[in-house]
């Protein structure tokens, strides 16, 4: 048997990603991620998923190779290594990540409604010393509340599609998230959506302006989520990736990454003009 065809019967075993999702159901035993890194910490050495799953791969590797050259074994494994230290990296990064933002975007969102229930108040108590019933100052405000609303919305939904674009591709969809976290995620979501929906629905900051009717398009929105996604799951695993690189001392393959980063980086400045470049 071939070494690429042993190489072959990794997938759907201990490979990286298999080694991956088997640590990755178990530790979702746990409620939380920090319950679980408190159980793990009275635990051996071997149970820490860094140490744990690049082990499994590992020992995967070398079964799958026995009796091949001893210098192709030894790439095998090291990109088996590699590999699997850098999927538990994501999944780490992608738990911090979304515990960050439902954080901060809470805060965002009670903001955002406590703004909304100040604007109805404002609005009924124009309507009721008006009596022209002109709410244009008002309303002015309640747009510019609308449009924040949908960048928040947006923000939030880019964060999700980019965890889901990395679960897809590297992890067969999986969801990477522990329980009480993932109730979080969604519920912040759901809230969100409802807050945008009742600000439509409230008299006093609907927007009465007449509305083009045409043929439909790809929204706005929809187009800023996709971009902003592919973009922040670029950024996550290449953070997982120097992290990676970094935990093994490949020191030359971390600072490629952050090369590789700073580039993209500069690629996504708008050029400037000879006058303003001066």
């Amino acid at each position: 048997m071939t070494a690429q065809r042993r190489l072959a019967r990794l997938e759907g075993s201990l490979s990286p990603k298999g080694a991956t999702l088997l640590w990755l159901a178990e530790a979702h035993r746990f409620p939380t991620l920090p319950t679980y890194v408190g159980w793990l910490i009275d635990q051996p050495v071997s149970a820490a998923p860094l140490w744990r799953v690049p082990e499994q791969a590992e020992t995967a590797v070398r079964a799958a190779m026995r009796g091949e050259p001893r210098e192709a074994v030894r790439q095998a494994v090291r990109q088996t290594v590699r590999d699997a230290v850098f999927l538990v990296e994501l999944v780490i990064r992608l738990n911090l990540a979304a515990e960050e933002a439902t954080h901060l975007e809470g805060l965002r969102y009670a903001a955002l409604f406590w703004e909304m229930r100040a604007l109805t108040a404002e609005a009924e108590l124009e309507r009721g010393t008006d009596g022209s019933g002109g709410r244009r100052p008002v309303a002015r405000r309640a747009a510019t509340w609308r449009d924040v609303v949908t960048g928040w919305l947006t923000d939030l939904s880019a964060a999700e599609e980019a965890r889901r674009l990395l679960e897809r591709r590297y992890l067969d969809g999986r969801g990477v998230l522990f329980p009480d976290l993932r109730r979080d995620w969604d519920a912040l979501r759901e809230t969100g959506a409802r807050l945008a929906a009742l600000g439509d629905a409230l008299p006093a900051l609907r927007d009465d302006r007449p509305r083009r009717r045409g043929r439909k398009t790809l929204s706005p929105r929809r187009i800023a989520v996709s971009g902003r996604a592919k973009a922040g799951a670029a950024s996550l695993a290449e953070d997982a990736r120097a992290a990676a690189l970094d935990l093994l001392g490949d020191a030359e393959g971390a600072m490629a990454v952050a090369e590789r980063r700073i580039r993209a980086a500069h690629a996504r400045q708008p050029a400037r003009s000879p006058a303003t470049a001066s």
